[in-house]
């Protein structure tokens, strides 16, 4: 379980985030939809302890992930708008180095590595040097260093922006094998569509809070959509 409680993020004058709470339970997946400016992106950055909040706190199955930053990451995956792969190194590679740097058994790598890739669909290019892939195959990349650890908490900006339909299949086949394992999963998205079928709750951000919630009965009702279209409407651009 990951939690935000009574966060603040100021960045000079300017308040991104002011006192919101939201808890992801385990096995649960959550929308956090919004208009832009709202505050999505920076909610993410600040529960993988890439920023720090101005007040309150993230906490990760009760502890604060800002006590110990660098074991908090050990179970965090992040998909963000930079896929952070390296052109130089083959898909394999890259999988290898991310795989070195959570001090993951080198033993177990080379079946673990290739599997990951089979799961997004990038098998046939392992051998292949990143610096050719396009960005929807790069996003596909990302998406398998996220899951490689096992992470306890997913954390995604827009992951389907990049992806053709057989690669959101993938994803979304993906986030539920992940939250059948327990993982809590937050996708920040303005997919209507393709969230309707995967999110147990929908949360729609406005000026650093929560406006609106919609659960799962509320979604499949169709009402995620009008609720998000008048959010959205009086939101900041």
């Amino acid at each position: 379980m990951i939690e935000a409680r009574s966060v603040t993020k100021r960045f000079g004058r300017r308040t991104v985030l002011n006192g919101l709470d939201l808890k992801i339970d385990d096995g649960e997946i959550i929308a956090l939809m919004g208009p832009n400016g709202a505050g999505k992106t920076t909610l993410l950055r600040l529960m993988s302890t890439l920023a720090e909040p101005t007040g309150g706190d993230v906490l990760l199955d009760g502890k604060s992930v800002y006590e110990d930053p660098v074991i908090s990451r050990k179970s965090i995956g992040v998909v963000g708008h930079s896929t952070y792969t390296y052109d130089d190194l083959t898909a394999l590679e890259n999988l290898k180095f991310f795989w070195s740097l959570n001090g993951l058994p080198g033993k177990d790598f080379e079946a673990a590595g290739k599997a990951l890739l089979q799961r997004v669909g990038l098998s046939h290019r392992m051998n292949d040097r990143v610096a050719v892939f396009s960005k929807g195959m790069r996003q596909r990349l990302a998406i398998a260093r996220a899951i490689l650890h096992s992470p306890k908490v997913l954390l995604l900006d827009e992951p389907f922006s990049s992806l053709d339909e057989k690669g959101n299949e993938a994803l979304s086949q993906i986030l539920t094998e992940e939250r059948s394992r327990g993982c809590s999963i937050i996708i920040v998205t303005h997919d209507i569509r393709r969230i309707s079928s995967l999110a147990d709750r929908a949360e729609v951000l406005v000026h650093g809070k929560i406006e609106r919630s919609f659960d799962r009965a509320s979604i499949a009702r169709g009402e995620l959509e009008a609720g998000y279209r008048a959010s959205s409407d009086g939101g900041i651009a």
